[in-house]
Order: structure tokens, then sequence, then C-alpha cells
């Protein structure tokens, strides 16, 4: 009796390691549906070029998940960035700063848009470079007028053009 039960339990084990570990149709796109906002949320598109004056430093950032879009910029003593999300480039004003000081920046930078997203900038300075400074890491959130955050993971620079 006990051999059978050990066959039997044994059985069980290999028929449900056997058993498929694929999603039904149903639930695969109820999950996609839920990860739909986050997925949309995430840049699609980058900003375009931007030019420094002589004397002028700037803020440059990059998603770190796709390091190919260029996603914020902000003029050193502007008070005003910009940030593309949504295939448009959004404005934003500077609305307080704090932590430590790098550069003519802080990282620690809040902002807001004209259609009230609060974006808020954390930045890690790392090495000092030739007429700017690297930035290792960063992160940038987004809370949109219903409260929900948005976390996005960014690098860069702090460059200024030389005179």
């Amino acid at each position: 009796m006990i051999r059978f039960l050990t066959a039997a339990v044994g059985l069980s084990v290999v028929l449900m390691g056997c058993q498929s570990n694929e999603m039904d149709p149903a639930e695969q796109r109820a999950k996609m549906l839920a990860m739909k906002p986050a997925i949309d949320s995430v840049p699609n598109s980058a900003l375009g070029p931007q030019e420094l004056l002589a004397g002028e430093c700037g803020l440059f950032l990059w998603s770190q998940t796709d390091v190919s879009k260029f996603i914020f910029y902000s003029k050193a003593l502007s008070g005003n960035a910009l940030f593309a999300q949504d295939n448009v480039p959004i404005a934003l004003t500077q609305t307080g700063a704090g932590g430590d000081i790098f550069g003519q920046f802080n990282t620690q930078m809040t902002y807001l848009s004209d259609d009230g997203r609060e974006v808020s900038l954390t930045l890690d300075a790392g090495d000092l470079l030739d007429g700017g400074q690297r930035i290792e890491s960063g992160l940038i959130n987004i809370r949109d007028r219903e409260g929900w955050d948005t976390k996005l993971p960014v690098l860069g620079v702090r460059a200024c053009q030389q005179e």
C-alpha cells in the first residue's frame, strides 16, 4: 500500500511538472491591458538637438532604458525645461530646487507642466568632464493630475559651451 501511494504521489508530481506554463489568452490580454498605462507613459519620442551659446550650460538627460532617447533638457538658470513624453515636448517651469549644487544645477529639482503634471528630478552627479560633469544616474518622477506616479531612470551630462 505504501509503495502504491508513493508511486501515485510521484506520478502526480511528474504530471504536474509536464503541465504547460502558458497563460490563458484571456488572462494574457488582461495582463497586457493592465500594463498598458505604464507602457504608454515611457517616452516613445525624443527631444531634438539643443544649442548652447558661448558661456551657457545645460542639463541633458537620456532614458536609461533606451539611451538613444534624449528626453530632458534644461538651460542653467533659466527656470525652464523640456521633457519628451507622448510624442511632444512638454514645457516645464521650475518650482523648486534642493539637495547638493553641482555646476549651475541642483541634485533635486521640481517642475510643473502647463497641464498640471508635477515632475521631480533626482540626480547623482558623477565624474567631472572637460566643460561639464557626468550624471551617473537619476530618476524623473512624473505625477499626473490623478496622483499616479511614473518613474523613469535617466543618465546624462551637465555641459557648458566654452567661451
